[in-house]
């Protein structure tokens, strides 16, 4: 009950504020030019409709998460919040899944919002006897993908979330680390292994949801970004919690 009350809490006021719906439309709008754009340049190429939606998405949730989570402990911190939190009897956990979760929730808000967006352009600009690729296996494993990814990108913002006194240094933070930590730790993996362990190191996970619309499933990639987000969201609670006692002792 006291996620669930949280949660809701959260993600009313996170819908609410400028931090929500206005990058909501605006990642919206972005991702669904870069659809038209993946769209016209497919054509007469074998590229499946589910992968070309999963790759224009894939680019704007980092954004949208950062977004999102640069709200979180930052804006409490900067309302005076944050010390009421701290003399809460509620644990550090359900703060922080409640934080997360909400971010995750708007970003799944976009996805959504990107399967209807797909679906109206495609009537929109292909004509009626066209016959593009695709099937609603490809649609259902590429937004598995993109769940994973949001909830790793969330636990990027929401950490930060927790050290940063400004939205625009907390989003400027999670914004960073989503774009460079991929390719450094793709990188890092290629030299270990001394091989690639990607096609484009630069857009690694971006190619795991183009991969999993195709069919390619890459295990390995999922269970890495819900292992992240686990270990970021310990680690949260773990800042929580040292942030608590030192408001406590002071």
């Amino acid at each position: 009950m006291v996620f669930w009350t949280i949660l809701r809490r959260e993600a009313f006021q996170l819908i609410r504020s400028v931090h929500g719906l206005a990058p909501l439309f605006l990642a919206l709008a972005g991702a669904g030019g870069l659809f038209v754009v993946f769209l016209y340049r497919a054509d007469g190429t074998a590229e499946t409709l589910p992968a070309l939606w999963g790759l224009a998405t894939a680019f704007g949730l980092p954004f949208l998460a950062a977004v999102a989570a640069s709200r979180g402990f930052t804006q409490d911190r900067e309302v005076g919040m944050l010390r009421l939190m701290f003399s809460t009897p509620v644990r550090a956990r359900w703060w922080v899944l409640g934080k997360v979760a909400a971010a995750w929730v708007l970003c799944m808000l976009y996805v959504g919002g990107m399967g209807l967006s797909c679906w109206v352009l495609e009537r929109w600009l292909l004509p009626p006897d066209a016959q593009v690729p695709g099937s609603w296996l490809g649609f259902g494993l590429a937004v598995l993908a993109l769940a994973a990814q949001a909830l790793l990108w969330c636990g990027v913002g929401t950490l930060a979330s927790l050290f940063s006194r400004s939205s625009a240094s907390t989003f400027l933070v999670s914004l960073l680390t989503c774009l460079l930590a991929p390719p450094l730790v793709w990188a890092a993996l290629s030299a270990a292994f001394a091989g690639p362990v990607a096609q484009w190191p630069w857009i690694p996970l971006q190619m795991m949801v183009y991969d999993c619309a195709g069919g390619v499933v890459d295990v390995r990639a999922l269970v890495g970004c819900v292992t992240g987000a686990a270990v970021l969201i310990y680690a949260a609670g773990m800042a929580f919690d040292a942030l608590r006692l030192c408001a406590t002792e002071r």
